[in-house]
């Protein structure tokens, strides 16, 4: 199973790359969500259908699910250092914004260093993080529609 979910968080990692460029210049930040769930759905169906002959309970969909999502993000992690370390001006004046934005809705973000965003081993794991809880999200609502027993 995880080599599997690896096989296909990589794949739909690299996909959300393009419809995240793809999104970006079209102006349809929804379209980076929706293709999201999809590809998770997607993939756990292929595992079912094409390794476990037709049939998977709830428990193994949810986990299968959350297994692609964080090997997904981690992918994005590692492609969001690489972008960052070739623009560090343009993801500075990035993240002012989004700094000054929080203040002004009154996050306390005094914590928050931008060195800590040029660091790769905190972006891959604050990927991950958001990548197996927003799978858990996701696959816990995807896991419905995807068990067959």
């Amino acid at each position: 199973m995880i080599k599997t979910a690896a096989n296909y968080g990589i794949i739909l990692g690299i996909v959300m790359i393009g419809i995240q460029i793809v999104s970006s210049i079209v102006g349809i930040p929804l379209l980076v969500v929706v293709a999201y769930v999809i590809g998770i759905m997607y993939t756990t169906a292929v595992y079912r259908d094409k390794y476990l002959d037709g049939t998977i309970s709830y428990g193994n969909s949810l986990l299968f699910g959350i297994l692609v999502s964080g090997f997904t993000f981690i992918i994005i992690g590692v492609y969001l250092y690489v972008f960052i370390s070739f623009n560090r001006d343009e993801f500075r004046q990035i993240f002012n914004t989004i700094l000054e934005n929080m203040k002004t809705q009154g996050y306390p973000v005094s914590d928050i260093q931008e060195s800590m965003m040029y660091n790769p081993v905190f972006l891959i794991v604050s990927y991950l993080f958001t990548g197996l809880l927003g799978g858990l999200v996701v696959s816990a609502i995807t896991s419905i529609f995807t068990k067959k027993k």
